[in-house]
């Protein structure tokens, strides 16, 4: 438990599930006090962490308050990926729940599926850290839960077919392995059916912003010494990630770097003192997010006294180079 939360902080929440593990079970005292001395030590192994993680919060201050919505996001993300495989496995659950044959596998799935999303969405409340990749430990409740609805299906139909046919010792091995090969038919079949959403996930387009391209492009076509614009900042990620071909640049709208300023992308200068900044510039590059409503602000400065002379989009990106308007646009 300390290795895990060690490499991801949020996995702390796992603990919870343990304890209502053990409530439902009706744990002995000497099982809790174990647990809890172990809990205990895991705990004080991430304080430390926790403690560096708070500190350094302004690296997710882009992430909202959630919604109930949400919630349920978190179990399309993890049950899906289509509405088909997202009601089978929810009435697998359902099964694997109502009428559990591995009563301690539901103890443990069933919680830790459940109660680690409930917690961070209520801490998200007070301090918004709500993200579906947060929660990935949890995933695996889920097919846990599934694979013991779909064991007790299977011990449903081998008692029904036995009682049909009045028979309780005969072809006993005959029927398991029908068991054992419908399992693996089924298992072969959910593989092959989610084959092209794995190929897809693999191919470079399936990338929401392809940062080595867009980073190769600008290599490509600009100058050393040539003022670039970042619209959010957090568009700085791609000189963070790949900074040999923007090192020539100027960030001209940076007014505070990350690491004076507490945060992970620096902070701008407001629109005048961008202005005056860019007043002996006779071009400028923006690369801003492909969403017209986070990038108004810098825009706005620019084709104010720049005109746009040649835009590149990629996935998510956009890559923009404003030049100096004229004498006549400027009097316009």
């Amino acid at each position: 438990m300390a290795v895990t939360a060690l490499l991801h902080v949020f996995a702390v929440l796992m603990l919870a599930a343990h304890a209502l593990t053990l409530l439902v079970s009706r744990a002995p005292r000497r099982v809790w006090w174990g647990w809890g001395s172990a809990a205990a030590g895991a705990l004080a192994a991430v304080v430390p962490l926790a403690v560096l993680a708070r500190r350094q919060s302004a690296q997710i201050a882009w992430i909202r308050h959630p919604t109930p919505g949400r919630l349920w996001a978190v179990v399309e993300e993890f049950a899906g990926p289509s509405a088909l495989v997202l009601a089978l496995n929810l009435l697998l659950i359902a099964v694997a729940v109502v009428r559990p044959r591995w009563r301690s596998l539901t103890a443990v799935a069933l919680p830790l599926f459940c109660v680690p999303p409930v917690l961070l969405f209520a801490l998200a409340l007070h301090r918004p850290c709500f993200h579906e990749r947060y929660l990935l430990f949890a995933l695996a409740g889920i097919p846990l839960l599934a694979a013991a609805g779909v064991d007790r299906l299977a011990g449903v139909v081998t008692v029904w077919r036995r009682a049909m046919e009045g028979r309780r010792h005969a072809m006993v091995g005959g029927r398991r392995a029908v068991v054992v090969a419908a399992g693996v038919l089924m298992v072969g079949c959910g593989f092959v059916w989610q084959l092209p959403l794995h190929q897809r996930e693999r191919e470079p387009l399936s990338r929401q912003d392809n940062l080595a391209a867009l980073a190769a492009a600008v290599g490509r076509l600009t100058r050393p010494g040539e003022p670039v614009l970042y619209d959010p900042p957090k568009e700085r990620r791609i000189a963070i990630a790949y900074p040999r071909p923007l090192a020539g640049l100027r960030d001209i709208a940076l007014g505070t770097p990350g690491p004076a300023s507490g945060t992970l992308y620096g902070v701008d200068v407001g629109p005048a003192e961008l202005l005056r900044r860019l007043g002996g510039a006779r071009s400028a590059w923006l690369i801003a997010a492909d969403e017209p409503e986070t990038r108004r602000a810098k825009a706005t400065v620019l084709t104010g006294r720049f005109r746009l002379a040649y835009s590149l989009c990629l996935s998510g990106i956009r890559l923009e180079h404003y030049v100096r308007a004229g004498p006549q646009r400027r009097r316009e």
